[in-house]
């Protein structure tokens, strides 16, 4: 069993998109019974890859704790498709229990439809006040573990973007030097009540990987990158119960698993029931 556990996990940890794929095929409680087996840091990468329906019915299955910590290691944009599958009751059960930061984080995005930009945006977008120093700039970037890899944006007292500042730019810049005076111009910006659909061809792609997201006054209220935008664009336009194109890319996954764990149904039925300790 040991041996059994260990190559599965390998494979989750190795190709968590193609297992997201197997998962999706299993029955909501075999799937459930997986994640919960695994660690956080190996679960939560296949469940940020899963299709939101079928993410959310295994979600289902497990104890709140379980479901928030899940929650909680997949990320916002993940996280907010998935709460999209819950009824309103039931996603405000589970919205009480995470971390208020997060819950705020998780609230922005909902208040967008389906579709929108500001439904997939990533809210911790790093945005530095425009009266800033150099030096504070540089110490805010260090402090900023949650945000994307990114430059940064630099926003004035009623957060309307700017524009941004290149970190190589700060590196050069005097500690005293005030960030009006290395900021450069953001001309690409995506509305956040913008559909998704077309956005592909956004000549903003041609000069970035990360886009700033507006509210209306050109209040900067996000980011959003092009990965997340293709991931949207994949879930908005695939049914996920009826993915025949798919099949191959399942088969391929579902083939790769079974060689190296003997069938999957088989191994979770020999999960045991109680808890696992979900430290890495």
């Amino acid at each position: 069993m040991a041996s059994n556990e260990a190559l599965s996990f390998a494979f989750l940890e190795s190709h968590p998109a193609d297992a997201a794929r197997v998962l999706e095929r299993l029955a909501p409680a075999s799937a459930a019974a997986l994640l919960k087996s695994a660690p956080l840091r190996l679960a939560t990468p296949v469940l940020r890859h899963m299709f939101p329906l079928a993410g959310a019915r295994c979600l289902e299955q497990l104890e709140d704790s379980e479901t928030n910590g899940l929650l909680h290691g997949v990320g916002a944009q993940a996280g907010v498709a998935l709460l999209r599958q819950f009824g309103a009751e039931r996603r405000a059960q589970l919205l009480a229990q995470l971390p208020t930061a997060l819950t705020i984080a998780y609230e922005l995005l909902l208040g967008y439809p389906e579709g929108t930009v500001g439904a997939w945006m990533d809210p911790h977008a790093l945005a530095l006040p425009a009266d800033m120093t150099g030096g504070e700039s540089i110490e805010r970037v260090r402090r900023a573990d949650d945000a994307p890899v990114a430059d940064p944006f630099v926003i004035d007292h009623n957060q309307r973007l700017i524009g941004y500042v290149e970190l190589a730019d700060l590196l050069r810049a005097n500690t005293k030097t005030p960030l009006t005076r290395i900021v450069r111009p953001s001309p690409h910006r995506l509305p956040a009540q913008s559909m998704i659909a077309g956005l592909s061809e956004h000549p903003g792609w041609r000069v970035s990987s990360i886009l700033p997201v507006v509210d209306r006054g050109d209040r900067l209220v996000g980011a959003i990158t092009h990965a997340a935008l293709q991931r949207a664009l994949s879930i908005e336009t695939v049914a996920p119960l009826d993915r025949k194109s798919e099949d191959a890319l399942v088969d391929v996954a579902s083939a790769y698993w079974f060689g190296v764990s003997s069938v999957i149904q088989a191994l979770v039925s020999l999960l045991p029931v109680e808890r696992r300790d979900r430290k890495s």
